[in-house]
């Protein structure tokens, strides 16, 4: 076997070993978001980021007017929830891998080869795109290039 075929080896028994902290990770995300999300969650969400507002608001394909015009302790929809909590779930794994906030995002903001050239921040408009992500980050935590 040869190194490169061993890296792959080692990175799916990882992922096989993992895979009963990612089912309740999951749950406790399903449980999470059906609870919901207020505004003054969703924005500190928006600030560990360092996305605008306006931007974050896009990739979730709401208006920011919609959120801004909600009250502090109000509840978003299930929807922007989740989509949220999945973003925050993304920052969390890339700040672990990356070491901080400033070289996680440095990542975020760059086109990237091994995504066809695509800035990793875009792909934070669907659910999928960011798993997606999750998926390269963990690839980077493994020593594959990302």
């Amino acid at each position: 076997m040869n190194s490169k075929n061993f890296e792959y080896a080692k990175y799916f028994v990882s992922l096989c070993e993992n895979i009963h902290i990612m089912e309740a990770s999951d749950f406790l995300s399903v449980q999470e978001a059906r609870k919901g999300i207020d505004k003054a969650a969703f924005q500190k969400v928006v600030k560990q980021t360092n996305l605008s507002f306006k931007e974050f608001a896009s990739y979730l394909h709401v208006s920011g007017r919609s959120i801004q015009s909600k009250k502090e302790h109000e509840k978003l929809s299930i929807k922007v929830a989740e989509h949220t909590l999945f973003i925050k779930r993304l920052y969390e794994l890339g700040v672990k891998i990356f070491g901080n906030t400033e070289r996680f995002n440095q990542w975020m903001k760059n086109p990237n080869p091994t995504l066809g050239n695509e800035i990793p921040k875009t792909f934070l408009d669907t659910i999928s795109g960011i798993m997606f992500l999750e998926n390269k980050l963990n690839e980077i935590a493994h020593g594959f290039s990302a």
